[in-house]
């Protein structure tokens, strides 16, 4: 840092997380004997989407943002 003259505003820390849009239920309430329940969530595997959120050591930052997949081509 002292080599290059670092100014707070020239550090940024950016941190990402994937979220999907298919969620996995906790618990699932039925009647009581009932043998058969159906699915509350869908069954397949839900496409990644990255959240993403950036900051600066001086305290400015970048609104948490989406990045959706491209689609097929």
């Amino acid at each position: 840092m002292d080599r290059h003259q670092f100014e707070p505003k020239d550090i940024w820390d950016v941190d990402e997380t994937g979220i999907t849009a298919v969620q996995k239920p906790n618990k699932v309430v039925a009647t009581k004997g009932v043998k058969q329940i159906g699915a509350v969530t869908s069954a397949e595997r839900g496409e990644l989407v990255t959240l993403c959120v950036s900051a600066a050591a001086n305290g400015q930052y970048i609104p948490p943002y989406f990045h959706f997949p491209q689609g097929e081509l």
